[in-house]
């Protein structure tokens, strides 16, 4: 499942859907469990699984440049 046309795109919402579902775990596990459910869903859309889809966003992220470099 992809859900934009930019894959760096896809993986910032699953690094999203990820971290919301560790927020509401104790809160809400049906929908956390539905947020680890639609990453791991865009994530394989790319041919990657959950961990490595957050490793690349880390990648990234570290080549940019940050606010505070200015």
């Amino acid at each position: 499942m992809r859900s934009t046309d930019h894959p760096q795109d896809d993986l910032l919402i699953v690094e999203a859907l990820y971290r919301h579902g560790h927020e509401i775990r104790d809160k809400d596990l049906d929908r956390s469990n539905r947020a680890f459910d639609l990453a791991a869903d865009i994530a394989d859309g790319h041919g990657l699984d959950v961990s490595d889809a957050l490793f690349q966003v880390e990648r990234v992220e570290d080549k940019e440049p940050s606010v505070n470099s200015y």
